[in-house]
């Protein structure tokens, strides 16, 4: 008999259960379901502390009963059903196997046993188990083990680190400061720099908790930064108490636990996994590990997945498995030479070396999305292989990763990767690798993360060596298109127009980018009749390579020269390339076809859609960040302030804009804008909000752009609002009256500059907030409504 007249011999809790109130009821839920419920995971996960912590709830639904049975200490199979017999109080009968006397003593008995820690006696406890509930349904086990029993009837819930969604608020750094605040009374998250060091000790350990309590034990003498600075020698850093159980003395304990029950063959694999950074799926486990039978390794992986060191990550396509941070690092130091493990990094490098130059291949045509996918879901393996290779002068491999991740990662915004090429130029032309063309051009790329100087000198380069038939160039025309770029950015756009042109003349895959970069350059020079006439050809050649980032690049500019001749035809242009960018995902060019339609909008005094087309464009890059386009949009957008009676506003966005030379080149318009702000304003006025504008930065000026936008938003609600009562915008005030006038559909998108499609869906949209379902219901609500009046 325990406490409170209990039966059983559960220990108190010395420490509260943070972050579990989900799982604890689907526990409890699942033991009055079924005979044998199993909590596996990962080690340090809280299986333990989950198990008694749900036992303890479930006391009083089993009278006869909650036994704890620990058989961490148990180290042979024989042994295990002496113990369960112990903590239960049951004799062995003479030469009666010991577990039927149990089984046949607690037969109809309602109890709860719970069997804590038998993955290294995983056989014995199953066969144990079984036997019990063979004899009678009415007890209840539950069990903790980092693999599952595989005992019939037996259901397996698998317990998952502390959240870590939330930051400051999440349960993993909720955890670790209430721990925190036992070693060191008053601790708490009182400073940035504090939470930041607490959320990145946690997010590095996985959410684990037997890391992160061990870390908080750490703030005795230590401060938060300093433990995270430290997490790279976390083996020795973090420890218990030398009362503790072995398997959680210390991290590194914990994890030799599960380490030590592998076979060779297990832990040659767990070693290889470990290589991976963010994830791997067989293929490329096979690869690394130079396994030629796929059905062995994935068996081996399996066995892995069930022991809870592999988490597998179960996709339509194809399945996907990791390792814990903790995991991870412990497999690495456990190869048995150096040698072994520069080895198998020097195979994953290669690996991903040789796949990112095949994909590349593949890249521009119909298979853009599927291998775009690739550079986004390994980024974390093409980062490590970059720098493994790179460090140790594999110079060959290192190219192939950086180049071809960002010759396919630009679009799609990964913008990183361009920084892998300009830090690698050096070395790799010192070395004269085979792919030296390539980085150049991948390089110029960097004119869209505003080094345009350079980024137009690299793809130079490039067209120069592309010349020398001993190396491995890109696509003809490629690298001067990328040069191209760089001019357009530098402010060169005779330079723009030349190139273009000279790489629209190429035969082949070229065209589909070439001809409607050339039409950009066309109609930016002022040319217009001539970028008109090849909108139908850049649209057919881009149609005719099917590589979806460059349909969506043709309809972006096949619009942008139409709105200098017909709105309506602009506005088709980009309603197809929305439904074509949505359709395949490629949210950059989102944001210059909302800029470019905004600007249309400002001039047609659309204010309230330039104003939500504005936002969404600088919410796009920003999100990508996109700075040279950000820019760009920005310095759009004081036209609109102006338009909206808020000098003011323009007057600062002016004031920070000075601070980036690139706006010039492409809004010139701004110093003319400049001059009429200023009248507007008088000189002190106008000074004094430069200045202000001028203390900011790129990223203090969206923020400041975006808040603007929501407050002339706001204020064109609140004038709409006045309007009277019939809850419509002032554009759909303005579409209604067009159809009680008798307007067709063409005709409101003429009168109104927007599509067909836009104009029909305004009126649907009317319908449905007016509650009716024809013209003729519409117009006689806009007469009743004074929104027209009666002839």
């Amino acid at each position: 008999m325990s406490r409170e007249g209990r039966h059983g011999n559960l220990p108190i809790a010395a420490t509260t259960l943070i972050g579990r109130d989900q799982i604890l009821p689907e526990i409890a839920a699942l033991l009055r379901a079924h005979p044998l419920v199993t909590l596996s995971g990962v080690g340090g996960v809280g299986k333990t502390r989950l198990a008694l912590a749900a036992a303890n709830d479930l006391h009083d639904e089993f009278p006869d009963g909650v036994w704890l049975v620990e058989l961490a200490p148990v180290s042979e199979a024989d042994a295990v059903p002496h113990a369960i017999a112990d903590v239960l109080g049951i004799t062995p009968h003479g030469t009666t196997p010991v577990m039927d006397t149990v089984a046949d003593a607690i037969a109809g008995r309602r109890l709860l046993i719970v069997v804590d820690n038998c993955e290294h006696l995983l056989a014995a406890a199953a066969a144990a188990i079984a036997r019990i509930l063979d004899g009678s349904p009415a007890p209840r086990v539950l069990v903790t083990s980092r693999e599952q029993l595989l005992v019939p009837g037996e259901v397996v819930l698998s317990v998952s680190p502390l959240g870590l969604e939330g930051g400051v608020t999440s349960d993993a750094v909720t955890l670790f400061a209430e721990r925190a605040g036992t070693v060191r009374p008053g601790f708490g998250i009182y400073d940035e720099g504090t939470a930041d060091a607490v959320v990145e000790i946690c997010e590095t350990l996985d959410g684990i908790p037997l890391g992160i309590e061990l870390a908080a034990a750490r703030m005795a003498a230590m401060n938060a930064a300093e433990v995270r600075d430290r997490l790279g020698d976390r083996f020795r850093l973090l420890t218990g108490p030398d009362y503790a159980p072995d398997r959680q003395l210390t991290l590194q304990h914990a994890v030799a636990w599960s380490f030590d029950l592998l076979d060779d063959a297990e832990r040659d694999v767990l070693r290889t996994a470990g290589v991976f950074a963010g994830g791997f799926d067989l293929s490329a486990l096979c690869a690394v590990a130079e396994a030629d039978d796929d059905v062995e390794a994935m068996r081996l992986l399996d066995s892995l997945v069930r022991k809870s060191l592999v988490v597998a990550h179960h996709g339509t396509a194809r399945t996907r498995y990791s390792l814990f941070e903790t995991i991870r690092t412990f497999a690495g130091e456990t190869f048995a030479r150096a040698a072994d493990r520069d080895a198998a990094r020097d195979r994953h490098a290669a690996f991903f070396g040789s796949n990112a130059a095949a994909r590349w291949e593949r890249w521009n045509g119909p298979g853009w999305r599927e291998e775009v996918d690739w550079v986004q879901v390994e980024v974390a393996n093409l980062r490590t292989a970059f720098r493994w290779s790179s460090d140790r002068d594999e110079l060959e491999v290192a190219t192939d990763i950086a180049a071809h991740a960002a010759l396919m990662g630009f679009s799609v915004e990964l913008f990183e990767t361009i920084g892998w090429t300009e830090a690698l130029l050096a070395g790799a032309a010192q070395a004269d690798v085979r792919r030296l063309p390539r980085l150049y051009a991948a390089a110029g790329y960097a004119c869209f993360v505003g080094r345009a100087e350079a980024a137009t000198a690299h793809a130079h380069r490039a067209t120069e060596l592309e010349q020398d038939s001993t190396y491995e160039s890109c696509e003809p025309g490629y690298a001067t298109f990328i040069e191209a770029l760089g001019q357009v950015y530098c402010g060169h756009l005779d330079r723009y127009v030349e190139l273009t042109e000279q790489v629209a003349a190429l035969p082949g895959s070229s065209r589909a980018y070439a001809i409607a970069a050339y039409v950009d350059g066309l109609q930016s020079a002022g040319r217009l009749e001539e970028a008109l006439a090849l909108t139908d050809d850049a649209v057919e050649a881009a149609r005719d390579l099917g590589n979806p980032y460059w349909t969506a690049y043709t309809w972006w500019i096949v619009g942008l020269a139409w709105s200098k001749a017909d709105a309506q035809r602009a506005l088709e242009a980009w309603d197809e390339g929305v439904a074509h960018i949505r359709a395949h995902d490629i949210g950059f060019f989102e944001g210059f076809m909302a800029r470019d339609a905004a600007l249309l909008h400002t001039s047609d005094g659309q204010l309230e859609t330039a104003l939500t087309l504005f936002d969404a464009s600088i919410r796009t890059f920003l999100r990508a960040g996109a700075l040279a386009q950000l820019v760009i949009t920005l310095a759009s957008l004081p036209a609109l302030f102006e338009r909206l009676g808020r000098q003011s506003v323009a007057g600062t966005l002016l004031g920070a804009l000075a601070r980036q030379p690139a706006s010039l080149h492409h809004v010139p318009t701004l110093v003319d804008l400049g001059e009429r702000v200023r009248t507007a304003l008088g000189e002190e006025s106008a000074e004094r909000l430069a200045a202000t504008g001028g203390d900011m930065d790129l990223s203090d000026t969206a923020a400041y752009a975006l808040h603007q936008i929501e407050v002339a938003l706001r204020v064109l609600a609140a004038a709409e609002d006045r309007r009277g009562p019939s809850g419509l915008t002032a554009r759909e005030a303005q579409v209604l009256g067009l159809v009680a006038d008798g307007a067709t559909t063409r005709e409101i998108s003429e009168r109104l500059f927007i599509s067909a499609k836009t104009a029909d869906n305004h009126i649907q949209h009317i319908y449905i907030k007016l509650g009716v379902t024809n013209r003729a219901a519409a117009t006689r609500w806009a007469l009743e409504n004074q929104i027209v009046e009666q002839e």
